[in-house]
């Protein structure tokens, strides 16, 4: 069948705003539906001379920037922080359907047209007793269809080094598409395309947050005086220089807490990074009042030392990692200790209740420190070729088998994991691992976990596999 021979069963898109991720929503749903249908897709601003007889409608956007949506009787169903896609009868032509694809907000409109493009549509697909595979969507009757979602956490993000994103503007579409809101890149030098880069996620309703050491992977005395004063000194010359006009949404470190050892040369390391994070971070906040300051925490060198962790100044969040087996473990496989860990995690969460916490979780496909180079300079981030893109497809796709296959195996720890984890900023570590090429099946399960609480793990293996947009390896 081609673009001129399809006859009268055709769909139109009636949208709000085109600005930021409500323009990417809209961008977002053409581009799933175009290539669906053999003919030139047509789209029209709510109010603009809008003609809504004579094809079916796809309505996207919000109550706000989207006037028919406003005035269609669905719009008081879309939650507070949440979405709405509902696939219903037209009632401007009868005969005709209309689906609406709507946020509370535009980000969450962005999350509607992805449950749309990668849920609805694979059962859609399915939705006939003869060859449903080869059956062209929009040219038939779509079955009714009703989804209401919203988040089971508020922060869902990702941690990654600056050099490991290949290509910026994928990563935060893909990030957004999986309905992750949040990405902290650690750097050693500061992008020179870095506002671009942060404009670009703030798009796709990404907050990002930069990673840069207060001490971390350095080796020196942590009992001097003068060792204090210079990473004091390098914390605030380094955002006020490279990160402070940004753009962006707070700051995540790491000082000297990755070690298996509870002191170094005899010090304390719980008393004496607190000490340091406290004076340090008073005197940013001082600096720059309001500044949302995450201390990246590994447990393993102050686990016993929990009551000191508490002094952390509560305007400082603390984000924890290394807090023991799957999936606080580098690899999916290491899931022993599983009540260990969720004592601590327990313990960990309830530290200071008063205070916002966060965890970095793992097990995704990391860094290869065998190879590792720390950065030597500048640089530009997220624009390398797409031949540089598929080579390293292919070599990380043996890495990216074995996760998966524990991923499949330790889904319900990961689950159970995240009911201990009130009201927690969850981010996964995805560093080297392509994300812009591709929404790994971990890296969605991971995603579509911090949505769905309701499914069983079997039901959330198949619909996260389901999903158009998930690549196996």
């Amino acid at each position: 069948m081609d673009r001129h021979s399809y006859g009268t069963d055709r769909w139109k898109i009636i949208c709000g705003g085109l600005e930021g991720a409500a323009g990417n929503a809209v961008k977002m749903l053409y581009a799933g539906i175009s290539q669906e249908v053999p003919y030139i897709l047509t789209a029209q601003r709510a109010g603009e001379g809008q003609e809504l007889s004579g094809a079916s409608l796809a309505v996207v956007g919000t109550p706000v920037d989207n006037a028919l949506l406003a005035s269609l009787p669905q719009a008081a169903d879309i939650p507070e922080d949440g979405y709405l896609v509902q696939v219903t009868a037209s009632p401007f032509d009868p005969g005709r359907q209309m689906a609406v694809i709507a946020g509370s907000s535009p980000v969450q409109a962005l999350y509607a047209v992805s449950h749309f493009l990668n849920e609805y549509l694979p059962d859609a697909r399915q939705n006939s007793e003869h060859h449903p595979y080869f059956l062209p969507l929009f040219s038939r009757t779509m079955p009714e269809y009703r989804a209401v979602r919203c988040p089971a956490f508020a922060e869902r993000g990702i941690w990654t080094w600056g050099h490991c994103i290949y290509d910026y503007r994928r990563f935060a579409q893909n990030m957004a598409g999986l309905g992750l809101n949040a990405v902290t890149i650690w750097n050693d030098y500061v992008p020179l395309n870095l506002r671009e880069v942060v404009d670009c996620f703030h798009s796709y309703g990404i907050r990002v947050y930069f990673g840069y050491s207060w001490g971390w992977d350095e080796e020196f005395d942590i009992s001097s005086e003068r060792e204090f004063q210079r990473v004091l000194d390098t914390a605030l010359s380094t955002y006020e220089t490279g990160y402070s006009h940004a753009g962006g949404d707070g700051i995540y470190f790491q000082s000297f807490t990755e070690t298996e050892e509870e002191s170094i040369g005899g010090v304390p390391i719980a008393e004496t990074v607190v000490d340091w994070v406290n004076k340090v971070g008073g005197a940013m906040l001082e600096r720059w009042p309001g500044l949302d300051i995450r201390f990246g925490l590994h447990a393993t060198s102050v686990k016993n030392r929990m009551d000191v962790i508490a002094g952390v100044d509560p305007r400082i969040s603390i984000h924890w990692e290394d807090c023991g087996a799957f999936p606080y473990a580098y690899f999916s496989r290491a899931a022993e200790g599983e009540a260990e860990t969720l004592d601590f995690t327990d313990r960990m969460a309830s530290l200071r209740p008063s205070g916002e916490y966060g965890v970095v979780l793992k097990g995704q496909v990391c860094l290869d420190w065998t190879m590792f180079e720390n950065q030597k300079g500048p640089f530009v981030m997220g624009c390398e070729s797409a031949a540089a893109i598929r080579a390293r497809r292919e070599e990380l796709r043996p890495h990216w088998h074995d996760v998966q296959g524990y991923w499949l195996k330790n889904l319900g720890q990961y689950r159970r994991t995240l009911e201990h984890l009130p009201g927690a900023a969850v981010y996964a570590l995805v560093e080297d691992a392509l994300l812009e090429d591709a929404c790994w099946y971990p890296v969605a399960l991971y995603a579509a976990a911090l949505w769905e609480t309701g499914q069983t793990d079997g039901e959330l293996l198949c619909s996260v596999a389901r999903r158009p947009d998930t690549v196996l390896a």
